[in-house]
């Protein structure tokens, strides 16, 4: 059994294709499939059903599958670990993050963290908040950033920077207006998962008003779309205050008074494994964001 026949297995499954697996590779299309063959002749099971159109998981692949991820994860582990002794001159370090700190947060440590070890290689996955808490349990990245809290026992929340929610509308809109009016505005949500949509969600049930109740007129799944959306006069939306504030200095967009719905304040998360080591190189990360968050508050 070779390692790098269980990577190719893993790739495969993620992303539902032989052809894109072999391309993030580098491989050749009958060298990952010649892969799958040896790995079915080693453990004498079929691993993959294929047909022209789709793939899918046997059983024994199901059980392949998650063992081959933990092995994977512990081989990188190792690696980083041992890169340590070398003085984080290599190694790498897997990302994962919400859009609005992974946009407008991370930048500018990720800079800082890649001048100090230009060796380790980092790679980041933007996705929404519940997406970024399932990879971390899953070990498919080191650590994450998120903006909203999720009850579990796998995972190690730990609060690092405050974030305050504001609404936005285009520049015709009125000043203010009164929540209990609110219903009659046309709204753009953030999509199912999202840190930011579940924060105003929670606090509009506070104040008794039920999500349903609103006039969604659409659900997009990305920052930069609600405030393009806004711009263009389709509604009014809710967003976090790090992600417009270009816009606001700007003139492009304003800052909707909601009589009676105060500004909702929340926090970001990074979040690790619980019962997983730390590597070097997320400690290293870990103190970087440790030197911009007093940079910050100074």
């Amino acid at each position: 059994m070779n390692i790098h026949h269980l990577e190719s297995f893993v790739r495969i499954i993620e992303l539902k294709s032989f052809t894109k697996a072999a391309e993030e590779l580098g491989l050749t299309q009958p060298t990952v499939s010649k892969q799958i063959v040896d790995l079915e002749e080693f453990f004498q099971v079929r691993l993959i059903d294929r047909t022209k159109r789709s793939l899918a998981l046997t059983r024994a692949g199901e059980i392949l599958f998650k063992y081959a991820k933990d092995f994977i994860s512990l081989k990188r582990d190792t690696v980083d670990a041992m890169a340590s002794f070398r003085g984080l001159k290599s190694g790498s370090l897997r990302l994962g993050a919400s859009s609005i700190p992974g946009v407008y947060i991370l930048p500018p440590i990720l800079k800082a963290f890649k001048g100090r070890y230009s060796g380790v290689d980092l790679s980041l996955v933007l996705s929404d908040s519940q997406d970024i808490a399932g990879r971390v349990e899953n070990g498919d990245v080191d650590i994450g950033f998120v903006g909203s809290r999720e009850e579990t026992k796998r995972i190690a929340y730990k609060q690092f920077l405050e974030d305050s929610i504001i609404f936005i509308a285009p520049l015709e809109f009125p000043e203010a207006i009164d929540v209990r009016d609110i219903a009659r505005y046309p709204l753009l949500v953030r999509e199912p998962g999202s840190g930011t949509r579940k924060c105003f969600e929670t606090a509009l049930m506070k104040r008794h008003l039920k999500p349903g109740d609103l006039h969604v007129v659409g659900e997009l799944g990305d920052t930069e779309a609600i405030k393009a959306a806004v711009r263009e006069g389709m509604g009014i939306s809710y967003i976090s205050n790090r992600a417009v504030r270009e816009e606001l200095d700007r003139g492009l967009l304003k800052v909707l008074s909601v009589k009676g719905f105060p500004g909702v304040r929340r926090s970001f998360y990074i979040i690790t494994k619980k019962g997983r080591s730390t590597s070097p190189q997320t400690e290293a990360l870990l103190k970087i964001i440790n030197e911009w968050r007093h940079h910050e508050q100074e």
